[in-house]
């Protein structure tokens, strides 16, 4: 049996709990049986001891941690461990999040194979020593109908976090701007479209954050939500942006809608048509300004939001889907610890 430690995304996810739990989790418990099934075991890194170390043990780290945050997350979280990673017969880097959001992983992707024996992006970095790969996606089987067959919707909708970079990051990400491979951070366009769509009372914003803004903004503002699948499945159209514009990176918020039967307004991968049929959604990039969008969503009849809705509805059942299922996803972790 090989061992596997992972270095998870928080350190609330330490001893095991990164396997179980919340939606995100299933996709990883399914990720440890899946190891199992191929004998490899799967624990978070807090259990590794030196007295039961193998010359076989495997580190993953999930998103780069630099030595700053290895110190916060110890004082933090006594549970988190300032391991050396020689004692680790291979070290794998999978980074999930864009270089907006963690940029400390994308300044000098030398330094990155410094550290790890393999690197794995959600993006595509222009390095050929880098792997990509898609995030793995809810771990839905099929159509949750009962969000699906919601027929009472409102018009639009835009469930995200209003996420602000701390400086420590806009200082890495100003100082290392031509290093970052993004092509223009999205998180004021969020602010720009609600503000838009704010002034005439059209969208019904949710998530965490927006509560500090003021104007239109505070007027259309609902609140936190404990579904957000559920609340998508009231609305016709949501608005999906990433965080921001970066070749290849595709996160969760248009197949959050493609589950609920919602339609979304995306923007976000350049290259997004090569993964996701440009008939499942709707472009943002097709439009000259929020008033020609804002048009076009009002002129369309109940038939032609079924057909975005059906189109979606096929390509979750389609070959095209499966790069973006945890099955997928496994395959390639896997992959990366024994080969």
């Amino acid at each position: 049996m090989v061992n596997v430690y992972v270095d998870p995304f928080a350190y609330s996810d330490l001893s095991n709990a990164f396997f179980d739990g919340d939606a995100d989790a299933q996709k990883y418990g399914f990720l440890k049986q899946y190891c199992l099934e191929r004998n490899i075991n799967m624990y978070t890194i807090d259990m590794w001891s030196k007295d039961h170390k193998t010359s076989d043990d495997v580190y993953v780290s999930f998103d780069h941690k630099n030595f700053l945050r290895k110190i916060y997350w110890h004082l933090k979280d006594k549970r988190y461990p300032l391991i050396r990673l020689s004692h680790f017969k291979k070290r794998i880097l999978f980074n999930f999040e864009p270089p907006t959001v963690l940029p400390e992983a994308y300044k000098n992707i030398d330094d990155l194979f410094g550290v790890y024996d393999e690197v794995y992006f959600s993006c595509k970095v222009g390095d050929p020593r880098c792997h990509y790969f898609h995030i793995p996606q809810e771990p839905y089987k099929d159509i949750p109908f009962k969000y699906w067959n919601n027929r009472d919707r409102k018009f639009l909708t835009m469930i995200q976090m209003d996420k602000s970079t701390s400086l420590y990051r806009r200082f890495i990400i100003l100082t290392n701007r031509k290093r970052l491979y993004f092509q223009k951070d999205l998180l004021q366009e969020r602010v720009k479209i609600i503000e838009f769509f704010g002034e005439t009372g059209e969208i019904d914003l949710y998530g965490g954050g927006w509560h500090k803004r003021k104007g239109a903004i505070q007027k259309v503002y609902r609140g936190r939500v404990t579904s957000k699948h559920q609340k998508l499945s009231e609305y016709n159209f949501a608005i999906a942006t990433e965080n921001n514009i970066t070749p290849g990176f595709i996160g969760e918020t248009i197949f959050d809608c493609f589950y609920t039967g919602t339609v979304p307004v995306y923007l976000g991968a350049p290259d997004v048509t090569e993964y996701i049929p440009k008939y499942c959604f709707i472009d943002m990039r097709d439009f000259k300004g929020y008033e020609e969008l804002q048009k076009f969503l009002r002129s369309l009849r109940a038939s032609q939001i079924a057909s975005y809705r059906e189109y979606a509805r096929e390509f979750l059942k389609s070959e095209q889907y499966k790069p973006f299922t945890k099955e997928h996803f496994a395959k390639i972790f896997v992959d990366a610890c024994i080969t």
